[in-house]
């Protein structure tokens, strides 16, 4: 299907952070806050002034080949924690830097549990914050506990020497608020269980998938039902990486023991042209299959059918225009009426074009179909990240960012 523009949608507000942003996310528990992530990339200014000192010492070549170091680079960010006024005008309340870049960030989607935030970073270390605004704090965003990947692991990962180690992105499990995923530039999927907020992390060195390059998103589905073992978590783990394959595969998972037993091996999808780089679980069929859309640098949105068992089917796919770097489900309806069996729509991140307002449905006969309904363009680079506000309703409130220019914008939508 060829891409729909949608309406062109004008910001309401705007502003120029201090540092490039990757990362966007409203609080579910206190839903006018919402955190942002930043990745700064810099060179490391000694090394550089050394360089241009050497380079530019023409009756000295011995000097040019001693001094002359090899670039480094070093990554920092920061974490920012804004409210949303009534007046559709954005305040920042607190700035929390922090010595790495920071890839990505999600709260818990648990009840009772969704004031805690998940965040990873470039040096490989998971960190967990408590949003907690109360009357007369001007520091609501509570540290929690950081911890990296040697760490995590009890020293049995680490980075080799000249090397390194990132985290890529994260997701927690939908019903089990003490267990997250995260996936590295290595091509490692990887599960991580918090026995506490503040101690007690451990990550499974086993992979649960595998990539042969950069896995670059996870999402795992509910909680598959009753296992033979009361701690037993079971569930179904999907993985895009930047072999332009999604890996799916289900698994039952005993944090406590530390047993991880594959239920079903893990598969690969066919169809992507590059990089996968977002997946959204919809929801499980009648017929047991399970429906997802994915997002890829080759700029298209997806929907596949995965039956429990067999190849995944892809159902249509739409070019939007731009690599698809996120995507998020703003609504699912399953009540059929006469124009469709079921309908969802979604936010996408697209890194090149801007975010964009989707939506995927199957008509009452059987087709499948793909739209988009609202396009917001005054993004002047990477559109790395997007969210909405958790009680939009039929206007969609949304906040979006862009990289280089480190814009962070508010806009709305009305939603049909």
């Amino acid at each position: 299907m060829e891409e729909d523009s949608g309406n062109l949608i004008n910001s309401i507000w705007s502003q120029e952070l201090d540092l490039p942003p990757s990362c966007v996310e409203f609080c579910p528990a206190h839903p006018s806050y919402f955190l942002v992530g930043t990745y700064n990339l810099e060179k490391d200014d000694v090394e550089v002034s050394l360089e241009k000192e050497a380079v530019n010492d023409d009756d000295d070549d011995e000097k040019s080949q001693v001094v002359k170091p090899k670039k480094t680079q070093s990554r920092n960010g920061s974490i920012l924690a804004f409210q949303l006024q009534d007046d559709n005008s954005i305040v920042l309340i607190q700035t929390e830097p922090q010595s790495s870049a920071l890839l990505d960030l999600h709260f818990n989607s648990n009840e009772g549990f969704r004031d805690i935030c998940a965040t990873v970073s470039s040096t490989a270390t998971l960190t967990v914050f408590r949003l907690s605004p109360g009357v007369g704090d001007n520091k609501p965003l509570k540290h929690l506990n950081t911890m990296d990947i040697a760490s995590l692991s009890g020293g049995e990962i680490s980075a080799t020497e000249g090397s390194e180690i990132l985290f890529l992105s994260l997701c927690w499990h939908p019903s089990r608020p003490d267990m997250l995923a995260i996936t590295t530039n290595t091509g490692y999927v990887y599960l991580v269980h918090l026995s506490a907020w503040d101690k007690g992390w451990k990550l499974h060195t086993e992979p649960a998938i595998t990539h042969t390059l950069e896995a670059w998103t996870v999402n795992l589905s509910p909680n598959l039902g009753v296992t033979d073992a009361p701690d037993d978590v079971s569930f179904r783990i999907f993985s895009g990486g930047d072999d332009s394959k999604l890996r799916f595969g289900t698994a039952t998972w005993n944090p406590f023991d530390d047993l991880l037993t594959e239920t079903i091996s893990a598969v690969e999808a066919r169809g992507h042209d590059a990089g996968v780089t977002a997946i959204l679980p919809l929801f499980t069929q009648d017929d047991g299959s399970e429906l997802l859309v994915t997002g890829s640098y080759d700029e298209n949105v997806r929907l596949f059918s995965l039956a429990p068992y067999g190849r995944p089917k892809n159902l249509i796919e739409m070019g939007l225009g731009g690599g698809v770097w996120r995507l998020k489900l703003i609504n699912l309806d399953k009540t059929p009426d006469d124009s469709y069996h079921w309908r969802a729509q979604i936010l996408a991140s697209c890194m090149h074009t801007g975010p964009r307002v989707v939506e995927v449905l199957q008509t009452a006969d059987g087709e499948h179909h793909f739209r988009v309904l609202g396009r917001f363009e005054e993004h002047k680079s990477m559109n790395y990240g997007s969210d909405f506000h958790p009680k939009s309703k039929d206007k969609l409130t949304v906040v979006s960012t862009s990289f280089y220019d480190r814009l962070l914008c508010l806009w709305k939508l009305e939603l049909s």
